[in-house]
């Protein structure tokens, strides 16, 4: 596979990566810990050992996170409450 066929594969599974993150954290850092797996080969592939080397730093920072936040709940943020203005006042 060519460099640029690397490059976007890796990038889509990033950011879809970011994406499951916000829905849920846990599930964010699960699936970076298996997008290393990819970061990893192109980094091989494509001859840049910086990639590699960045691949092992994710692994450890999504595992440590995993762990540190084993056992807790995701909650989503809670809609706002729309802002009631009082009848009569100024707001500008």
């Amino acid at each position: 596979m060519s460099p640029a066929i690397w490059s976007l594969i890796t990038a889509g599974a990033s950011i879809v990566g970011l994406w499951i993150g916000g829905n849920n954290p846990r599930h964010g850092w699960i699936y970076g810990l298996g997008c290393q797996v990819l970061w990893a080969t192109e980094g091989c592939f494509t001859h840049r050992p910086g990639d590699i080397i960045l691949s092992f730093a994710f692994v450890i920072v999504y595992g440590r996170n995993l762990r540190r936040w084993r056992g807790t709940r995701f909650k989503p943020a809670a809609k706002p409450e729309p802002e009631s203005v009082p009848c009569g006042s100024d707001v500008r």
